[in-house]
């Protein structure tokens, strides 16, 4: 046997064989002796004269990462403590993937496992990856998610046989910036769109060193683009017409990996090349098998050969389809061959060679075959002892046209009742008034299609007795008795001094007032004679003078003064007609106003008798003359006018505490501010369909009725008229005005229009102003430039853009107020929250500038 040394390789250390005893060293050449004379560090100290071995040996073995041993160790070379290079003291890192590097020198180098990283909470990580170079080693670590948690001191630890060293440094997570709301498009054609990002409000750090928008067509397999924008209104160009995209926002912070995850997404359409969709649309039943569709006349086209493509559907019946071509010179058509008491939607465009542009959807029941279901849920509630509150619901489907309420004191004849009919069938509660006290009356309701009636459901009604009506008035009798006595003394002081004031006065004014109505005796703008009225106006088209109701003067009881304005006054009061009483509004002019003022003021009772009635506009009562003044009397709004009941629902401002505990920034729903801009849309229709331009619609204009219906009032500058040309100066409502009619003095139907869709917003904004901030001449320069009203922050974008639909700049391209009506029954139908008003961190309410609405 050989006497050659053992050595054993049962042991390694970073991949070294380390010579133990037992083994013989097999081929090895006699050279170089390891002994503890000359110390390799190989984790294990070697017995002096076990091996020898050769150089080339030596220079053979490797260590685990592939370096020789003499490549790695110098005999005879002292120890060195190790050291912690190039690590900073604090390190901001955003959330994701984070791989942190510990770089330490020294001798003998550290190993891999000699190199540690530990966490805020005490964790022990090993490095994932490890690499030296002759004079340090690297150890890399992966943290796969850091998150902000994870913030704190970390320590970066070296330990060897030459010494151990720590060296702490601070992380700090920040979080990936993320938009909270989607981008709102503001305008769209057949190839591009201009976007508003909504970059702001943002969750996440800061700060935001880019901005990406991402886009693409929607249902296609294709990556996202991106375009950087440093504005927050951008333009997307070269898009397909047509198309329909998705786009949202991805905010960039600083520092490796600050790319935040994209926000919301918002849908958007571009339009088509062709034609626009058939304007004035309207879908009607004509029988039980027949819808009547007609639109207006289609103005000639460029291109010969356009044909109107109707389709057809049915609600129920899916496979139930049909498309039809009509000749582009008609404007109706019939859609034969339907089920009876089937819903059909009905759209249609303009086609030539290309395809035009499909309408909003038209929804409608053919009339019914049969009898109507008799009204079901009946309710009586809010009873007193002469009134009471009737509440039902009825079944689509059986074109219900009216309510029959047939109510009569229990035991007299059936020849004795009084019946109620109610014509709007989507009104579901009605209040009887002028009931007996104490008395059961029997109450029948009916619904009525184009067979007959329903048969009745019954309910009895008993009225409370008069003394428990008025028993809650008789508690305050003796307090308003005793604030009224002793308020006495102080309210005759001060009326004597008014007294004194007012005869000073006096004078004053009767000579003023000689002087307003001088002018007026030489032209008067007015003349009446026993019901009549006629208008002193040049080129008047037509010279008859308009009859009136009358009302005597003695059966007016004027009470308060409920409006007022520059030139006018509505009072409250109590008024006979036709033997009831009841409460009206009475408008009259003040002693100075013009005669334009007192022109345009019986022009609004010319307009009031021509319109006729219509629940969503406010109805004339009649009107008296007295000593050469015109008194107007109106049906009677007890919540008053639009804007002000907007502006009296912000409960943020009136009560902070019930809006804070209820979380909510207005006590009207969105329900209920889409029924009152649906009102607004159906009481429009009817003033177009007449031919009569408004002029002046504002929330001002509008009043809320009992049940909160919407009535439009104010037609002082209406006009019957398709097209208006305004050749007198006067006051403007300027921040309602279309563009033509600022820039031109030309009034349409569309131009109301553009007014509707500022009264929209009004709506949508609570009474904020329109512009609010701006000049009358900052608006004439900016909208011709295309700007448009902000998109309030509680709007749904489906509700901005009927906005934006109303202020295109072309007055044909505009939708007609069926249209719009469309589209608002569509979204009451949807049940969808389109006015948010609920409170959310930093909410704000639109501004409100009085100085800016009256000057405009």
């Amino acid at each position: 046997m050989d006497a050659s040394p053992m050595f054993s390789v049962s042991q390694t250390h970073m991949g070294v064989p380390v010579p133990q005893a037992g083994r013989v060293c097999s081929a090895m050449k006699p050279a170089t002796l390891v002994t503890m004379d000359q110390t390799v560090n190989l984790g294990a100290v070697v017995p002096k004269g076990r091996c020898v071995i050769g150089s080339k040996d030596v220079s053979a073995l490797k260590d685990g990462k592939g370096s020789s041993v003499r490549e790695k160790v110098k005999p005879g070379r002292p120890r060195r403590t190790p050291q912690i290079e190039d690590l900073p003291d604090n390190i901001e890192v955003n959330s994701g993937k984070f791989s942190p590097i510990c770089k330490a020198s020294g001798w003998p180098l550290p190993a891999n496992e000699e190199m540690t990283l530990v966490k805020p909470d005490g964790t022990v990580l090993q490095p994932n990856d490890f690499n030296h170079t002759d004079r340090f080693s690297v150890a890399i670590f992966t943290i796969h998610r850091i998150l902000p948690p994870d913030s704190g001191v970390w320590v970066c630890s070296v330990n060897t046989v030459a010494g151990m060293v720590e060296k702490p440094f601070n992380i700090s997570v920040k979080v990936l910036p993320k938009p909270l709301n989607a981008p709102n498009v503001i305008d769209t054609g057949h190839n591009f769109a201009v976007i508003n990002i909504s970059s702001e409000p943002y969750f996440g750090d800061g700060p935001i060193k880019s901005k990406k928008l991402l886009y693409k067509p929607v249902n296609h397999y294709e990556a996202w683009r991106h375009i950087q924008v440093s504005n927050e209104i951008v333009t997307l160009n070269y898009l397909e017409p047509r198309t329909e995209y998705e786009l949202c926002v991805q905010l960039v912070r600083r520092g490796e990996g600050g790319e935040g995850h994209p926000g919301p997404v918002r849908r958007f359409t571009t339009a088509s090349i062709g034609l626009p969709p058939p304007r004035g649309l309207s879908l009607l039943p004509k029988s039980q098998t027949t819808l009547n569709l007609t639109w207006q006349p289609i103005l000639s086209s460029s291109e010969d050969g356009f044909y109107v493509e109707v389709e057809r559907r049915s609600v129920q019946i899916k496979s139930d389809q049909q498309n039809i071509k009509v000749p582009g010179n008609l404007t109706s058509v019939l859609l034969n061959n339907l089920q009876p008491r089937e819903q059909y939607v009905v759209r249609a465009r303009v086609n030539t060679k290309a395809q035009g542009e499909w309408s909003e959807d038209l929804t409608a029941w053919t009339l019914s075959d049969i009898l109507p279901p008799q009204p079901e849920n009946i309710k009586i509630s809010n009873i007193t002892d002469s009134s009471a509150v009737i509440s039902w619901t009825i079944l689509d489907g059986y074109s219900i046209s009216s309510i029959i309420i047939r109510y009569k004191v229990q035991g007299k004849n059936e020849d004795q009742h009084i019946d109620v009919k109610i014509k709007n069938a989507t009104i579901t509660q009605y209040q009887l008034k002028g009931l007996e006290p104490e008395t059961a009356y029997q109450v029948d309701i009916f619904a009525e299609n184009n067979i007959g009636s329903s048969n009745p459901s019954s309910h009895e009604l008993m009225t409370l007795p008069e003394s428990q009506a008025s028993a809650d008035l008789g508690g305050g009798k003796m307090l308003l008795i005793a604030i009224l006595g002793s308020a006495g003394m102080t309210c005759l002081t001060v009326l004597l001094a008014f007294l004194i004031m007012l005869q000073l006065k006096r004078a004053n004014v009767q000579r003023r007032m000689a002087q307003a109505f001088q002018n007026v005796r030489e032209e008067p703008a007015v003349q009446f004679n026993s019901g009549t009225l006629a208008l002193n106006r040049k080129a008047r088209n037509n010279p008859d003078p308009t009859i009136y109701p009358v009302l005597d003067w003695n059966d007016i009881k004027f009470q308060d003064v409920i409006g007022e304005g520059n030139f006018g006054q509505v009072l409250k009061a109590r008024i006979k007609k036709d033997g009831l009483r009841m409460d009206a509004a009475i408008k009259r002019m003040k002693e100075y106003a013009s005669k334009d003022d007192h022109r345009d003021f019986a022009g609004e009772l010319e307009v009031l008798c021509k319109l006729g009635h219509h629940p969503n506009i406010i109805n004339l009562l009649g009107a008296c003359e007295h000593r050469g003044y015109l008194y107007l009397a109106i049906e009677y709004a007890p919540h008053g006018n639009l804007l002000d009941f907007l502006r009296k629902s912000r409960v943020l401002e009136t009560d902070p505490a019930f809006a804070i505990a209820n979380s909510t920034a207005s006590t009207l729903s969105s329900q209920q501010l889409l029924h009152f801009a649906a009102d607004v849309a159906r009481g429009m229709d009817y003033l177009s369909q007449k031919q009569f331009i408004h002029r002046d619609l504002a929330a001002r204009n509008i009043l809320v009725g009992e049940n909160y219906v919407a009535k439009i009032a104010d037609f002082g500058l209406s006009r019957g008229q398709e097209v208006y040309v305004k050749k007198t100066m006067g006051r403007l409502p300027v921040r309602w005005m279309a563009i033509e009619s600022l820039n031109y003095s030309v009034y349409t139907t569309n131009s109301d229009v553009w007014s509707y869709g500022v009264l929209l917003w009004e709506i949508v904004s609570l009474g904020g102003t329109p512009y609010c901030g701006m000049t009358c001449a900052e608006l004439y320069e900016k909208l011709p430039q295309g700007y448009r009203l902000e998109k309030p922050l509680n709007c749904d974008d489906e509700v901005y853009d009927l906005m934006r639909q109303c202020w295109r700049e072309k007055p044909y391209e505009r939708p007609s107020f069926a249209q719009i009506l469309v589209s608002l029954n569509r979204m009451l139908e949807e049940r969808k929250t389109y006015v948010n008003t609920t409170l959310y961190e930093k909410f704000t309410y639109a501004g409100i500038d009085c100085s800016a609405e009256e000057a405009a």
